[in-house]
Protein backbone atom coordinates (compact mmCIF):
# COMPACT_ATOMS: atom_id res chain seq x y z
CA UNK A 1 0.00 0.00 0.00
CA UNK A 2 1.31 3.48 -0.85
CA UNK A 3 1.61 6.21 1.77
CA UNK A 4 -1.14 8.17 0.01
CA UNK A 5 -3.58 5.26 0.25
CA UNK A 6 -2.55 4.65 3.85
CA UNK A 7 -3.38 8.28 4.66
CA UNK A 8 -6.78 7.97 2.94
CA UNK A 9 -7.53 4.79 4.88
CA UNK A 10 -6.57 6.37 8.21
CA UNK A 11 -8.69 9.44 7.39
CA UNK A 12 -11.82 7.30 7.18
CA UNK A 13 -10.69 5.14 10.12
CA UNK A 14 -10.36 8.12 12.46
CA UNK A 15 -13.60 9.69 11.17
CA UNK A 16 -15.41 6.42 11.92
CA UNK A 17 -13.81 6.28 15.34
CA UNK A 18 -14.96 9.84 16.03
CA UNK A 19 -18.61 8.83 15.71
CA UNK A 20 -18.20 6.32 18.54
CA UNK A 21 -18.28 9.03 21.22
CA UNK A 22 -21.85 10.00 20.30
CA UNK A 23 -23.13 6.42 19.99
CA UNK A 24 -21.45 5.37 23.25
CA UNK A 25 -22.82 8.43 25.07
CA UNK A 26 -26.35 7.47 24.00
CA UNK A 27 -25.92 3.85 25.15
CA UNK A 28 -24.39 4.86 28.49
CA UNK A 29 -27.75 6.31 29.48
CA UNK A 30 -29.13 2.75 29.81
CA UNK A 31 -26.23 0.28 29.79
CA UNK A 32 -23.12 -0.24 31.95
CA UNK A 33 -19.76 0.65 30.33
CA UNK A 34 -18.31 -2.87 30.39
CA UNK A 35 -21.53 -4.36 28.98
CA UNK A 36 -21.31 -1.97 26.02
CA UNK A 37 -17.65 -2.77 25.46
CA UNK A 38 -18.13 -6.54 25.76
CA UNK A 39 -21.04 -6.72 23.31
CA UNK A 40 -19.44 -4.24 20.93
CA UNK A 41 -16.05 -5.88 20.62
CA UNK A 42 -17.14 -9.52 20.74
CA UNK A 43 -19.65 -8.92 17.93
CA UNK A 44 -17.00 -7.03 15.94
CA UNK A 45 -14.55 -9.90 16.42
CA UNK A 46 -17.19 -12.40 15.28
CA UNK A 47 -18.03 -10.38 12.15
CA UNK A 48 -14.41 -9.91 11.10
CA UNK A 49 -13.45 -13.50 11.94
CA UNK A 50 -16.16 -14.75 9.57
CA UNK A 51 -15.17 -12.34 6.80
CA UNK A 52 -11.43 -12.96 7.14
CA UNK A 53 -11.50 -16.56 8.39
CA UNK A 54 -8.51 -17.60 6.24
CA UNK A 55 -6.31 -14.97 7.86
CA UNK A 56 -7.34 -16.07 11.34
CA UNK A 57 -6.58 -19.72 10.56
CA UNK A 58 -3.12 -18.75 9.28
CA UNK A 59 -2.23 -16.39 12.10
CA UNK A 60 1.42 -16.19 13.10
CA UNK A 61 2.95 -15.94 16.55
CA UNK A 62 3.84 -12.28 15.89
CA UNK A 63 0.25 -11.48 14.91
CA UNK A 64 -1.10 -13.24 17.99
CA UNK A 65 1.32 -11.41 20.27
CA UNK A 66 0.56 -8.07 18.62
CA UNK A 67 -3.20 -8.57 18.91
CA UNK A 68 -2.93 -9.46 22.60
CA UNK A 69 -0.69 -6.49 23.39
CA UNK A 70 -2.91 -3.96 21.59
CA UNK A 71 -6.06 -5.57 22.99
CA UNK A 72 -4.85 -5.14 26.56
CA UNK A 73 -3.69 -1.56 25.98
CA UNK A 74 -6.84 -0.47 24.16
CA UNK A 75 -9.08 -2.08 26.80
CA UNK A 76 -7.48 0.28 29.30
CA UNK A 77 -8.04 3.24 26.95
CA UNK A 78 -11.68 2.35 26.34
CA UNK A 79 -12.36 1.77 30.04
CA UNK A 80 -11.04 5.22 30.94
CA UNK A 81 -12.86 6.75 27.97
CA UNK A 82 -16.24 5.20 28.79
CA UNK A 83 -16.19 6.10 32.48
CA UNK A 84 -15.03 9.62 31.63
CA UNK A 85 -17.63 9.94 28.88
CA UNK A 86 -20.41 9.32 31.41
CA UNK A 87 -19.40 12.52 33.21
CA UNK A 88 -18.53 15.04 30.45
CA UNK A 89 -19.63 16.04 26.93
CA UNK A 90 -18.68 13.74 24.06
CA UNK A 91 -16.98 16.51 22.04
CA UNK A 92 -14.88 17.60 25.03
CA UNK A 93 -13.97 14.00 25.80
CA UNK A 94 -12.80 13.36 22.25
CA UNK A 95 -10.69 16.52 22.03
CA UNK A 96 -8.91 15.84 25.32
CA UNK A 97 -8.27 12.18 24.50
CA UNK A 98 -6.73 13.13 21.19
CA UNK A 99 -4.03 15.15 22.91
CA UNK A 100 -2.18 11.95 22.04
CA UNK A 101 -1.03 13.85 18.95
CA UNK A 102 1.40 15.91 21.06
CA UNK A 103 2.06 13.23 23.66
CA UNK A 104 3.51 10.79 21.10
CA UNK A 105 6.49 13.02 20.14
CA UNK A 106 7.07 13.85 23.81
CA UNK A 107 7.14 10.18 24.75
CA UNK A 108 9.35 9.42 21.74
CA UNK A 109 11.79 12.13 22.79
CA UNK A 110 11.86 10.72 26.32
CA UNK A 111 12.61 7.22 25.02
CA UNK A 112 15.55 8.37 22.93
CA UNK A 113 16.66 10.80 25.68
CA UNK A 114 16.46 13.82 23.43
CA UNK A 115 14.90 17.15 24.35
CA UNK A 116 11.71 17.76 22.28
CA UNK A 117 11.75 20.46 19.60
CA UNK A 118 10.57 23.92 20.61
CA UNK A 119 7.53 23.71 18.34
CA UNK A 120 6.55 20.40 19.88
CA UNK A 121 6.77 21.96 23.34
CA UNK A 122 4.66 24.91 22.15
CA UNK A 123 2.02 22.54 20.77
CA UNK A 124 1.98 20.65 24.05
CA UNK A 125 1.55 23.91 26.00
CA UNK A 126 -1.33 25.04 23.75
CA UNK A 127 -3.02 21.64 24.05
CA UNK A 128 -2.75 21.66 27.86
CA UNK A 129 -4.09 25.22 27.97
CA UNK A 130 -6.98 24.15 25.76
CA UNK A 131 -7.75 21.26 28.12
CA UNK A 132 -7.76 23.76 30.97
CA UNK A 133 -10.46 25.86 29.29
CA UNK A 134 -12.48 22.76 28.41
CA UNK A 135 -12.19 21.64 32.03
CA UNK A 136 -13.80 24.92 33.15
CA UNK A 137 -16.78 24.20 30.87
CA UNK A 138 -17.41 20.96 32.75
CA UNK A 139 -17.02 22.43 36.26
CA UNK A 140 -20.78 22.66 36.78
CA UNK A 141 -21.31 19.01 35.84
CA UNK A 142 -21.44 16.51 38.73
CA UNK A 143 -18.02 14.84 38.94
CA UNK A 144 -16.90 16.84 35.91
CA UNK A 145 -13.35 17.11 37.27
CA UNK A 146 -13.17 13.33 37.64
CA UNK A 147 -14.41 12.92 34.07
CA UNK A 148 -11.69 15.27 32.80
CA UNK A 149 -9.03 13.36 34.74
CA UNK A 150 -10.19 9.99 33.40
CA UNK A 151 -10.12 11.22 29.80
CA UNK A 152 -6.67 12.78 30.28
CA UNK A 153 -5.43 9.38 31.46
CA UNK A 154 -7.12 7.85 28.40
CA UNK A 155 -5.11 10.28 26.25
CA UNK A 156 -1.85 9.17 27.89
CA UNK A 157 -2.71 5.51 27.31
CA UNK A 158 -3.86 6.26 23.75
CA UNK A 159 -0.46 7.78 22.95
CA UNK A 160 1.18 4.58 24.16
CA UNK A 161 -1.24 2.59 21.97
CA UNK A 162 -0.31 4.58 18.86
CA UNK A 163 3.37 3.92 19.46
CA UNK A 164 2.76 0.24 20.19
CA UNK A 165 0.59 -0.13 17.07
CA UNK A 166 3.38 1.30 14.89
CA UNK A 167 5.74 -1.36 16.20
CA UNK A 168 3.60 -4.51 16.25
CA UNK A 169 1.98 -3.78 12.86
CA UNK A 170 5.39 -4.19 11.26
CA UNK A 171 6.05 -7.54 12.95
CA UNK A 172 2.85 -9.38 11.98
CA UNK A 173 -0.11 -9.15 9.60
CA UNK A 174 -1.79 -5.83 10.52
CA UNK A 175 -5.36 -6.88 9.69
CA UNK A 176 -5.05 -10.10 11.70
CA UNK A 177 -3.59 -8.10 14.58
CA UNK A 178 -6.56 -5.71 14.42
CA UNK A 179 -9.07 -8.57 14.52
CA UNK A 180 -7.34 -10.32 17.43
CA UNK A 181 -7.13 -6.98 19.21
CA UNK A 182 -10.93 -6.70 19.09
CA UNK A 183 -11.34 -10.25 20.39
CA UNK A 184 -9.00 -9.54 23.29
CA UNK A 185 -10.87 -6.35 24.14
CA UNK A 186 -14.18 -8.21 24.04
CA UNK A 187 -13.00 -11.01 26.33
CA UNK A 188 -11.40 -8.63 28.84
CA UNK A 189 -14.52 -6.41 28.87
CA UNK A 190 -16.73 -9.47 29.36
CA UNK A 191 -14.61 -10.59 32.31
CA UNK A 192 -14.69 -7.08 33.79
CA UNK A 193 -18.48 -6.90 33.39
CA UNK A 194 -18.98 -10.25 35.15
CA UNK A 195 -16.62 -9.24 37.96
CA UNK A 196 -18.18 -5.80 38.54
CA UNK A 197 -21.90 -6.46 37.97
CA UNK A 198 -22.19 -10.27 37.75
CA UNK A 199 -23.85 -10.14 34.33
CA UNK A 200 -23.83 -8.56 30.86
CA UNK A 201 -26.74 -6.33 29.81
CA UNK A 202 -27.72 -6.37 26.13
CA UNK A 203 -29.50 -3.56 24.26
CA UNK A 204 -33.28 -3.81 24.64
CA UNK A 205 -34.81 -1.27 22.25
CA UNK A 206 -34.49 -0.74 18.53
CA UNK A 207 -32.59 2.54 18.97
CA UNK A 208 -30.16 0.91 21.40
CA UNK A 209 -29.46 -1.90 18.94
CA UNK A 210 -29.02 0.65 16.14
CA UNK A 211 -26.36 2.53 18.12
CA UNK A 212 -24.71 -0.77 19.08
CA UNK A 213 -24.61 -2.02 15.49
CA UNK A 214 -23.11 1.29 14.35
CA UNK A 215 -20.44 0.86 17.01
CA UNK A 216 -19.85 -2.74 15.93
CA UNK A 217 -19.72 -2.27 12.16
CA UNK A 218 -18.56 1.31 11.65
CA UNK A 219 -16.47 2.19 14.68
CA UNK A 220 -14.99 -1.21 15.61
CA UNK A 221 -15.04 -3.59 12.63
CA UNK A 222 -13.75 -0.81 10.41
CA UNK A 223 -12.33 1.83 12.77
CA UNK A 224 -10.26 -0.37 15.06
CA UNK A 225 -9.38 -3.31 12.83
CA UNK A 226 -8.02 -1.31 9.91
CA UNK A 227 -5.91 1.17 11.90
CA UNK A 228 -2.92 -1.22 12.12
CA UNK A 229 -3.13 -1.73 8.34
CA UNK A 230 -2.88 2.01 7.68
CA UNK A 231 -0.22 2.58 10.31
CA UNK A 232 2.01 -0.12 8.84
CA UNK A 233 2.99 2.28 6.06
CA UNK A 234 3.23 5.51 8.08
CA UNK A 235 5.36 6.74 11.01
CA UNK A 236 3.69 6.77 14.43
CA UNK A 237 3.94 10.57 14.65
CA UNK A 238 2.17 11.03 11.30
CA UNK A 239 -0.63 8.70 12.43
CA UNK A 240 -0.90 10.76 15.61
CA UNK A 241 -1.30 13.93 13.53
CA UNK A 242 -4.23 12.40 11.66
CA UNK A 243 -6.10 11.70 14.90
CA UNK A 244 -7.32 15.33 14.68
CA UNK A 245 -10.05 13.94 12.41
CA UNK A 246 -11.41 11.99 15.37
CA UNK A 247 -12.20 14.92 17.72
CA UNK A 248 -13.43 17.11 14.86
CA UNK A 249 -15.98 14.45 13.92
CA UNK A 250 -17.00 13.91 17.55
CA UNK A 251 -17.28 17.63 18.28
CA UNK A 252 -19.44 18.34 15.23
CA UNK A 253 -21.74 15.42 16.04
CA UNK A 254 -21.88 16.44 19.72
CA UNK A 255 -23.04 19.95 18.87
CA UNK A 256 -25.42 19.25 15.98
CA UNK A 257 -26.67 15.73 16.79
CA UNK A 258 -26.53 15.60 20.59
CA UNK A 259 -27.33 19.27 21.23
CA UNK A 260 -24.28 19.86 23.45
CA UNK A 261 -23.88 23.50 24.49
CA UNK A 262 -21.26 25.64 22.80
CA UNK A 263 -19.86 28.31 25.16
CA UNK A 264 -17.10 30.91 24.93
CA UNK A 265 -14.79 28.84 27.16
CA UNK A 266 -15.42 25.77 25.04
CA UNK A 267 -14.70 27.71 21.85
CA UNK A 268 -11.39 28.96 23.32
CA UNK A 269 -10.49 25.41 24.36
CA UNK A 270 -11.35 24.06 20.91
CA UNK A 271 -9.27 26.78 19.20
CA UNK A 272 -6.21 26.20 21.39
CA UNK A 273 -6.23 22.42 20.89
CA UNK A 274 -6.91 22.65 17.16
CA UNK A 275 -4.17 25.29 16.86
CA UNK A 276 -1.76 22.89 18.58
CA UNK A 277 -2.74 20.17 16.14
CA UNK A 278 -2.38 22.51 13.15
CA UNK A 279 1.06 23.76 14.19
CA UNK A 280 2.30 20.25 14.74
CA UNK A 281 0.87 19.17 11.38
CA UNK A 282 2.59 22.14 9.69
CA UNK A 283 5.90 21.04 11.22
CA UNK A 284 5.46 17.59 9.73
CA UNK A 285 4.67 19.01 6.28
CA UNK A 286 7.71 21.28 6.35
CA UNK A 287 9.94 18.40 7.41
CA UNK A 288 8.65 16.26 4.53
CA UNK A 289 9.34 19.09 2.04
CA UNK A 290 12.90 19.45 3.38
CA UNK A 291 13.43 15.70 2.95
CA UNK A 292 12.25 15.89 -0.66
CA UNK A 293 14.78 18.65 -1.42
Amino acid sequence: MSKKNARILLFFVFAARGTSFLFSKRLLADLAPFSILAVRFLLSFLVLSLVFSKKILRLSRDSLRGGLILGILYTLVMTLEMYGLRLIDSGVSSLIENMAIVLVPLFTAALIRKWPEKRTMLCAFLAVAGVGFLSLTQSESPNGALGIFLVIMAAVCYAVCIMATARVSREGDPLTIGILQLGTMGVLSLAASLLTTGHVTFPQTGSQWLFMLLLVLLCSSFGFAFQPLGQKYLPAEEAAVMTVINPLTASILGIFAAGENITLLKIIGYILILLALYLYNARKRNAEKDDEH
